[in-house]
């Protein structure tokens, strides 16, 4: 794809912005009162950052006698030109973490409005990617802002405008507020190239990314096919059906537990208590896999609310340590999505706990890696007892708890695998360096699985891993092509041979049959065999306006292809290939589609739902082109 140009036009504060293709929109600083300029200075400061990028930042200076409050400020406002607001031209991805099972990017209607918080969301979400992307055939138009911590602000979606505000700002006499680093961007295409080029000022200003780990494109397998009552015995007979399909990842999820907080096993599911937990990861290793654990730091059960109509109790933690919780301006308490009280993140006794339970899930239990689940953001600390210099000390400090225990566990376990999981939602940005393998996070559809992959692939990188969640979720509950096809590493929670007492307290039963077994073994197998998740995500097709659906990862010389459609009969591209040869098969169905010629080669073909393609040079096609 061509990488447009980005100019503009300066009136004042007003900047008019446009690409090689035309008018793009009109960027404006906007506040709520309006003071005249006697009152309020408003200095829009900008500079190119890249030839398709602008840095932009705004200062408002009170120059009255007497403080100055602001409803909300923009800083700034983005009006999209009307090319952006024809309806069903415009595209938009929207990264704020708003509401589980949302759809990161979705068709844009001119009358569509949100409010995109980026905060903490008291017994909810928050917090998420400060990007939002608009884009159409010809061209799109990305805001976001690129200071390194979460804040409470908003990225507001309304009438054709989309804003970075800032709310309930109080300015002295003589004060100027400084508001954060915003970068303006045009592309061409969908979602990917704005994520990529967040992922790469994220990483200058010290928001590394971790090299991919060999072990974190292993197939998984997750225990939460047993629901909230697992027990060992049900785990250990899975193993062989997983040594058998070449699973390598267990993860014992959720509920093992007796209280958020403690972290101890459940007396009536693991009766051996810590011996069953070294049992197990013990049972696990002999069969040569890995083992993972599933825990929710900086949450503990304090008597207040429930969680999937089971009431909360109190951890020991709690009755030993009440002050160490969040509290909110009105000194209430903090609480999370599943209504747990929020450990402060900047408490040092916080701290000290948090990497015990690491050391003792990895040192003393066995476990390889983490599967942190529920994590959005942390709530600003107004906990008079904690004594900090300002409340979003617990914010800062959240990322830096998760790097603790991703830091101490690459430590011991090198071939770790650590998952932060913001349930389905974006995951919040200042946590992309606390983790090695980003999740689809509760996809409900095939297609969230596909547009997820290719999101985390921009945002964490062509070539890292990306888990693609348990199949189950997919639309048919056995979508392999989707997990696989898109770049995804593969994962399932099927159970095995359970009995009547299993069944009787399970919600829903994800049983394989003898016909499934074979299933699932010949898709993990084929995963094994190719690996297109090894490869590098090239973005060469537009989730939105391609039609069909087209992914391809290149992975040494060999090209991987998934195309997706309800049903499609008609010529296909395969983009990005050299100019030589190639021959094309389709590698699930051991279906041979001849030979092309690069670097756009076309192909008549008829699928229906996926289509997945190798395509390797002739001279080697057969041949492995990795070795």
């Amino acid at each position: 794809m061509t990488r447009p140009r980005l100019s503009y036009h300066r009136k004042g504060n007003t900047l008019a912005l446009l690409d090689d293709l035309g008018p793009l929109g009109q960027v404006a600083v906007v506040t709520d009162p309006a003071p005249g300029p006697e009152k309020l200075v408003t200095r829009l400061d900008v500079r190119p950052l890249r030839e398709h990028a602008l840095w932009l930042r705004v200062r408002l200076t009170n120059l009255g006698r007497t403080p100055l409050a602001l409803r909300r400020v923009q800083v700034p406002r983005l009006r999209l030109a009307a090319e952006f607001l024809q309806p069903g031209q415009t595209w938009t991805m929207q990264a704020a973490a708003v509401a589980w099972g949302q759809d990161f990017a979705f068709p844009f209607d001119p009358n569509f409005e949100r409010e995109n918080f980026l905060g903490h969301v008291q017994n909810g979400e928050g917090g998420g990617i400060p990007v939002v992307y608009f884009w159409t055939p010809r061209h799109g138009l990305a805001l976001m802002h690129i200071d390194p911590v979460p804040r409470p602000w908003y990225m507001p979606v309304r009438r054709g405008t989309v804003a970075l505000e800032q709310r309930d700002v109080v300015l002295a006499p003589g004060v100027t507020f400084l508001a954060a680093e915003v970068v303006i961007s045009v592309h061409r295409g969908d979602f990917f190239e704005p994520l990529a080029l967040y992922r790469e000022l994220m990483a200058a200003r010290g928001l590394d990314i971790p090299e991919p780990h060999p072990a974190a494109f292993e197939a998984a397998w997750c225990s939460w096919g047993y629901e909230f009552d697992v027990r060992p015995e049900e785990v250990l007979r899975v193993l062989p059906l997983l040594e058998e399909m070449g699973i390598q990842w267990v993860t014992l999820d959720d509920r093992w537990f007796d209280f958020y907080g403690d972290w101890y096993p459940r007396p009536d599911t693991f009766p051996g208590g810590e011996d069953d937990m070294r049992r197990l990861t013990d049972a696990i290793h002999q069969r040569g896999m890995y083992a993972q654990i599933w825990w929710y730091p900086l949450a503990v059960e304090d008597g207040h609310g429930d969680w999937d109509a089971r009431p909360h109790g109190v951890a020991r933690l709690f009755r030993e340590h009440p002050d160490w919780v969040v509290r909110n301006p009105d000194g209430s308490v903090a609480r999370n999505n599943r209504h747990l009280a929020m450990l402060c993140p900047a408490h040092p006794g916080v701290q000290e706990h948090t990497l015990e339970l690491t050391r003792r899930f990895i040192e003393d239990w066995g476990f390889d890696g983490h599967k942190l689940d529920n994590v959005y953001t942390m709530a600003p600390c107004h906990n008079p007892a904690h004594r900090h210099t300002h409340p979003e000390d617990s914010v800062r400090a959240f990322a830096d708890v998760y790097r603790q225990i991703y830091d101490f566990t690459e430590a011991r376990r090198p071939h770790h695998v650590t998952q932060i999981c913001s349930c389905g939602t974006p995951l919040t940005f200042s946590l992309l360096p606390a983790l090695n393998q980003p999740v689809t996070a509760d996809p409900t559809s095939s297609l969230q699985v596909r547009r997820r992959i290719k999101f985390y692939k921009a945002l964490y990188g062509p070539d890292q891993p990306v888990f693609a969640d348990h199949v189950e979720l997919t639309d048919t509950g056995a979508d392999f092509a989707s997990e696989i096809g898109a770049g995804g590493v593969p994962g399932t929670k099927f159970i095995w041979q359970p009995g009547p007492e299993t069944l009787a307290r399970l919600r829903e039963v994800w049983a394989l049959d003898e016909t499934q077994r074979a299933e699932w073994r010949k898709w993990f197998q084929l995963y094994n065999a190719h690996r297109p998740a090894q490869g590098e995500y090239l973005n060469l097709y537009d989730l939105a306006f391609d039609h069909p659906e087209g992914h391809v990862l290149r992975k040494g010389e060999r090209y991987y292809y998934g195309f997706f459609a309800e049903q499609y009969q008609g010529p296909i591209e395969l983009r990005g290939l050299a100019p030589q040869r190639y021959r094309v098969r389709d590698y699930v169905n051991e279906q041979d589609y001849g030979v092309v010629e690069g670097p756009v080669a076309r192909l008549n073909v008829n699928f229906r739902h996926a289509l997945l393609l190798l395509v390797e040079p002739l001279d080697r096609a057969g041949v492995d082109s990795e070795a």
